[in-house]
């Protein structure tokens, strides 16, 4: 099976959220033996109790409108494959597949790959796929890192803030109560929290990024909604975050979504371990973004996988080539040094 293929194939069908179903066809054909639930297709490898997850998704954003290329192309020039998806995450997803294929698993050991979907949407995916699968105990999520070993990831936490007034007339606003100079305090509150550092993911960040509020020019705002966006580190949860910014409001705070929660592994896992050593690394870092490590996060795990961050979402998207091959090698090897070091290996 070769990789640059398999991503070419991948790319070349269209599999915005929801819309899977051609991916897992062609996997299906690709796996013997794969199981389709749902959405998503998962198969497995041995039968030991020790199981490493293998996890990436087939999901997709839409292709926007700054495109020049046909997204689905997957054309290969300049030692790349350009098309919607290649970066983020059909190249790791086709790297872990070969990788799934070509690993020597033990008879203690089970692998287990899922191929998931609603990944960048929330929804049907990795979470309701787990209870169907053989309890993980580690696990690998494919993502674009640069072939870097990431040991955590933040948390994410949605809130919105709603300040309520009292409607007047601009010409006599002591006759009401300005909601948006309400709004206003709360986002200059929000900035000057402090906030706790993690030694690899930053600061956990609190950001107002929408704000929506007003009737009219000549009159005084009843009403002000501000959205927030908040990162989250392991020192300072998303229940933690909540209840800091509902300390400080002056506006009634709630709660959008915080089903994305910080994750850390402990530098010196096996699974860390056996990545680091795979791709040549000292020490792990941080991933830059969030992705379904989350869903397995009660088990030891890293976030790792051919590709640039900074191609995912981006107009005529492209993964190295080099980079695809190197990555089924350093998966292969992280399997295949996962199971050697398990006690009684």
């Amino acid at each position: 099976m070769d990789v640059v293929e398999l991503t070419r194939a991948l790319v070349r069908i269209p599999s915005v959220s929801g819309s899977e179903q051609g991916c897992i066809a062609l996997l299906r054909e690709t796996i013997q033996g794969a199981t389709v639930l749902g959405r998503n297709l998962y198969a497995v490898r041995g039968s030991g109790e020790d199981t490493l997850l293998l996890n990436s998704h087939m999901d997709t954003v839409p292709a926007s409108a700054e495109w020049t290329i046909d997204p689905h192309g997957a054309e290969v020039r300049e030692g790349k494959v350009k098309g919607l998806g290649a970066n983020d995450a059909k190249g790791p997803l086709a790297a872990l597949v070969c990788a799934f294929l070509r690993a020597k698993v033990p008879s203690s050991g089970r692998l287990l790959l899922a191929a998931t979907c609603d990944e960048e949407t929330g929804g049907e995916g990795l979470g309701t796929l787990l209870p169907a699968l053989p309890r993980v105990s580690a696990s690998i999520i494919g993502e674009p890192t640069a072939l870097e070993v990431c040991s955590c990831q933040r948390g994410l936490l949605r809130l919105r803030l709603i300040a309520r007034g009292k409607r007047a007339h601009a010409a006599r606003p002591w006759q009401g109560e300005n909601a948006i100079e309400k709004a206003a305090r709360d986002v200059v509150r929000l900035a000057q929290l402090p906030l706790p550092v993690h030694p690899l993911l930053g600061p956990a960040t609190v950001q107002a990024t929408m704000i929506k509020g007003g009737v009219r020019t000549n009159v005084v705002p009843p009403e002000c909604t501000i959205e927030v966006d908040a990162r989250t580190i392991p020192e300072l949860d998303n229940r933690a975050l909540y209840d800091r910014v509902r300390a400080i409001a002056e506006c009634e705070v709630d709660l959008v979504s915080e089903r994305i929660a910080p994750v850390e592994t402990e530098p010196h896992a096996r699974i860390v371990q056996s990545a680091l050593a795979a791709a040549g690394q000292a020490v792990p870092r941080a991933f830059g973004g969030v992705s379904d490590l989350f869903h397995v996060r009660a088990a030891p795990g890293v976030v790792l996988g051919p590709g640039r961050s900074e191609q995912s979402h981006a107009a005529d998207e492209w993964i190295e080539t080099d980079q695809l091959r190197r990555g089924v090698e350093i998966y292969v090897a992280t399997i295949e040094r996962y199971f050697e070091g398990a006690p009684g290996a």
